[in-house]
């Protein structure tokens, strides 16, 4: 393990300097009391001057923390699993919602099955100050170096797909990582088909199916960070595909995604994706990467928003097309579920008024955003590869 001391989840004596460095790096009192209330966050400070480990980290900062925001952001929090269900020795890959919930949830999932909590993949990017990278890896997560030359790119390949290996063929423990990288701005989630050849090293279909591969679908009834993607997305198509973003604007869109309200969540577990030889089409990392996709759209909760969102843009269509009219249901949207539609759309509008952007088109974007997963949930149901 000592070739990972860099990169894997602190260690039971790294856990004090840890959080000497952690509970020192700001007024944790002032930056969490707004979000989850002046009590919790008394409890939550205390326990960490009295951690000694990475699990009790979890357990009394982390399960906690997350529990109150979504106490706060949340109105429903369900799971699935598959059958004989067994996380020991399994690599969870879900779409990518917010890099501090995504993993978070699928925890939750474990926990309500009294599984061990999963390690977690996080990008280099996201670790630019020493506090940071105390608290993720504090919070069991190891790190995955990004940039670099293609040669340095290359030696960070191997090596985390040789950790991800340890950690689930020697320690019998599971990981998480993200299906990209990168949230999918237009709501159209799709495994990176890097990622799964980074996953493979070079070898062959008993060493994939050795990694027993559980896609993950997260689904949120409403994107707290779909405001920011309206915006990048026009700004985007008029500047010829060209989005420079603003200084701080990556930290307003993680706070946002976490403390945003998100309505109801559902986290679907799948069963393991097989690499069963002979039966690719094409190279084995593409061919593994649209099945990922095709359980990841087919488990995904729909939501009567989705359906509005269809039926707008059927309405904004010079004609109603036989396409159209197939793909959404007006039964799946009440009066209440319509009026909180265009609410948010209503809402997004006059936060980018000061865009050089109609009102209709506003609309039409957070529309195609929306319906994404709609589109994407009704063109796997009739294809041929489960």
């Amino acid at each position: 393990m000592d070739a990972f001391t860099h990169m894997r989840p602190y260690q039971k004596e790294e856990v004090p300097a840890a959080l000497d460095l952690l509970l020192g790096a700001m007024d944790w009192k002032a930056v969490l009391s707004p979000f989850i209330g002046a009590e919790p966050t008394r409890v939550l400070i205390e326990a960490m001057r009295n951690i000694s480990s990475v699990e009790e980290f979890q357990e009394l900062v982390s399960k906690t923390f997350i529990e109150k925001v979504l106490e706060k952001t949340a109105s429903k929090v369900t799971f699935s699993y598959p059958e004989a269900f067994d996380s020991r020795g399994a690599l969870f890959i879900s779409n990518h919602r917010d890099i501090v919930l995504d993993p978070s949830l699928i925890n939750l999932a474990l926990l309500s099955m009294n599984a061990e909590t999963t390690e977690i993949g996080i990008g280099s990017n996201l670790l630019e100050t020493p506090w940071v990278e105390a608290l993720v890896r504090l919070n069991k997560s190891f790190i995955v170096q990004r940039g670099g030359s293609p040669r340095e790119q290359l030696a960070s390949s191997a090596e985390v797909a040789s950790y991800v290996r340890h950690v689930i063929g020697k320690e019998a423990s599971s990981v998480w990582l993200a299906h990209r990288e990168g949230r999918a701005k237009d709501g159209d989630d799709r495994t990176s088909p890097a990622l799964i050849r980074m996953l493979m090293n070079g070898e062959d279909a008993s060493a994939w199916n050795a990694l027993r591969v559980h896609p993950v679908t997260l689904s949120y009834e409403w994107d707290p960070c779909d405001v920011m993607k309206v915006k990048e997305l026009l700004v985007s198509e008029a500047n010829g595909g060209v989005y420079e973003k603003e200084a701080g604007e990556d930290e307003r869109s993680m706070k946002q995604g976490l403390f945003g309200w998100k309505g109801c969540i559902h986290v679907a577990i799948g069963e393991p994706v097989e690499w069963e030889e002979g039966n690719e089409v094409g190279r084995p990392h593409n061919w593994l990467a649209e099945l990922i996709d095709i359980r990841l759209h087919r488990a995904s909760r729909i939501w009567p928003s989705q359906h509005w969102a269809a039926e707008q843009l059927a309405e904004m269509a010079s004609e109603m097309s036989d396409d159209w009219a197939s793909i959404f249901n007006p039964e799946m949207v009440s009066q209440q579920d319509a009026a909180l539609c265009l609410e948010r759309v209503q809402t997004i509008q006059k936060e980018l008024s000061h865009l050089p952007f109609t009102s209709n088109e506003i609309h039409r974007k957070w529309c195609e955003i929306t319906v994404r997963p709609l589109l994407n949930h009704q063109d796997v149901e009739t294809h041929e590869v489960i």
